[in-house]
């Protein structure tokens, strides 16, 4: 219980992704925050899961696009826990096989208002409020790394908040807060992965490009949050934690 007293914020946290990384947080003993955009049923499942597990949590509803909407999701966990000390930039959505020319408008504005200025603001606002001695991680994608066909506007709607946390982990350093990104590849549960219409030999393309030779799992991304969130990690700050198996 390596984040005993701890609390962590994890945006999207309801589902797939944030969900395992929140999760795995609790498991290691930090109070949480769930927060969730409009299903607060499955927000609610969530939170009874990690209680379950001798953690406190509290659901908040908030749109990660919202400048109000997030500086209300500190407030509550504020409210509730007296502080924050771990913060997981993770909500976001996911837009791949579109070629650049085949990009719609629609598709480019909705990629960079959740992607872009959705983890600025929660990075905004950690910096403003996270105690001395956090941790601040983001959650990117390989498509920043690996250029590759089709996700040219889902992966440059994600390379601006990576380069935003090398620059917040110099203006945070004197507070003792790291602020890193996790990148993981493809991974199964979550994304494109969670839609029952992905076909065989796309998910059978995409394990030949992985040297591990399988896709990652929401654990895998979870048990490499929970590193950096840790006290081990205390000299970890302003990096690409890359989680792809090889791929990039």
């Amino acid at each position: 219980m390596t984040l005993k007293g701890k609390v962590a914020l994890v945006t999207g946290s309801s589902e797939g992704l944030g969900r395992a990384v929140l999760e795995g947080l609790a498991g290691q003993g930090a109070d949480v925050v769930v927060n969730y955009h409009r299903d607060a049923t499955d927000a609610d499942e969530v939170s009874k899961a990690v209680e379950a597990l001798g953690v406190r949590a509290i659901t908040v509803q908030a749109d990660a696009t919202s400048a109000e909407g997030i500086k209300s999701l500190f407030d509550a966990a504020i409210n509730e826990f007296g502080h924050v000390d771990i913060v997981v930039a993770n909500a976001g959505i996911e837009i791949v096989n579109v070629n650049v020319a085949d990009t719609t408008d629609e598709q480019f504005d909705r990629l960079n208002q959740i992607n872009t200025r959705g983890s600025f603001l929660v990075l905004r606002e950690a910096a403003r409020r996270i105690s001395d001695n956090g941790r601040i991680i983001t959650i990117s994608s390989n498509t920043t790394t690996v250029p590759q066909v089709g996700v040219g506007a889902y992966g440059g709607s994600k390379i601006a908040t990576n380069y935003l946390v090398r620059v917040l982990a110099l203006e945070l350093a004197p507070r003792g807060i790291t602020v890193n990104t996790v990148v993981p590849g493809p991974i199964d549960g979550a994304g494109i992965f969670t839609d029952p219409k992905v076909n065989v030999e796309y998910r059978a393309d995409l394990v030949k490009q992985i040297p591990i030779g399988r896709l990652g799992t929401t654990s895998d991304v979870a048990g490499v949050t929970n590193f950096i969130a840790g006290e081990a990690a205390g000299l970890i700050t302003g990096q690409q934690i890359v989680a792809d198996g090889g791929m990039h």
